[in-house]
């Protein structure tokens, strides 16, 4: 690890053109997740740590205040901040909000959306823990409520940052809309309905976080295209048949609909971004909370849902 250059007299307050204001963010914070995402084999991950840290901590608005708090406590500069920044965009731990409609919510002109640290703690804690002293680690679950109050104080319940109403429409990565499913099925444990391409779906690491909605006994109903791993979808099956509904189109049909249902709480209904490559983030989506919204969107899914067929297994 890095060791961070900082203010030894740091006391949470960050001064600013001769200004103090208060900031939560501080070194231990900022080195859990460091941690985490050397773990996660992240690009640049003190400064992607300082940047999600900050985000998800204070939520300013502007850049100019994550560059005030970053500077102030870790010598980050702008460069390397923006660095951060683009490496959790590419790695799926923020999305980028490129507009809202029907809300009251300040979104301001910084205006990302991070995956809730719960869930980055739960897809990683388990590898961690072979690699840093039990203290450590114990260390970072004690700080977990402190980042999961402040998380859903600024983003909210879906980690949308709206509540009931409103939408709002963003730029992800595949890895950033599991992690966001898989903290809502963390909190809530409801039915999920997913339509996905299935080109990467069932390959490393997005297999991954698959599974880990299956293990907590989320019922799953699946859509994808017929490009597909059939040996590793029997093998799912197999294992998890009590959990998990599958279903494909035929061979000639084959889109860039990308669309997520959970429960009667969260819709995202996006679209995959051409040409089809692995650069991340890929998918253009809207996000939607409303119930009413919510409804339409469980509907058209299950009009889907009846026009493709059932997957069948050798058994």
């Amino acid at each position: 690890m890095v060791d961070y250059i900082f203010n030894s007299n740091y006391n949470g307050l960050v001064n600013a053109m001769g200004c103090e204001y208060k900031t939560n963010v501080k070194l231990d914070y900022i080195q859990d997740f460091e941690m985490m995402f050397e773990r996660m084999r992240i690009d640049r991950p003190r400064e992607a740590a300082v940047y999600y840290s900050i985000l998800i901590l204070d939520s300013p608005k502007e850049f100019s205040d994550f560059l005030n708090i970053a500077e102030e406590l870790a010598n980050i500069t702008r460069r390397p901040l923006e660095t951060g920044r683009a490496s959790l965009l590419k790695n799926g731990l923020i999305a980028k909000v490129l507009f809202s409609n029907k809300t009251k919510e300040n979104f301001g002109r910084e205006s990302y959306l991070p995956v809730h640290p719960k869930a980055i703690w739960e897809n990683i804690k388990d590898d961690i823990r072979r690699f840093i002293a039990e203290d450590t680690y114990k260390a970072i679950e004690n700080h977990l409520k402190f980042y999961s109050d402040n998380y859903n104080a600024y983003f909210h319940k879906y980690g949308i940052k709206i509540k009931r109403e409103g939408n709002v429409t963003l730029q992800y990565s595949g890895k950033w809309i599991l992690y966001t499913l898989l903290n809502n099925c963390l909190d809530k444990n409801n039915h999920l309905k997913m339509q996905v391409g299935g080109e990467r779906f069932f390959e490393e690491p997005f297999i991954n976080y698959f599974k880990k909605f299956l293990d907590l006994d989320t019922k799953v109903q699946l859509i994808v295209d017929s490009k597909i791993d059939k040996e590793t979808i029997e093998k799912l099956m197999n294992n998890y048949g009590d959990k998990l509904e599958l279903r494909c189109f035929s061979e000639d049909i084959s889109g860039t609909l990308r669309n997520y249902v959970f429960g009667r709480e969260l819709a995202v209904n996006g679209i995959k971004i051409l040409p089809d490559s692995n650069h991340e983030p890929s998918y253009i989506g809207t996000a939607y909370v409303n119930l009413d919204d919510v409804e339409i969107f469980d509907k058209k899914f299950d009009n889907l849902w009846n026009l493709a067929k059932p997957f069948e297994i050798n058994t």
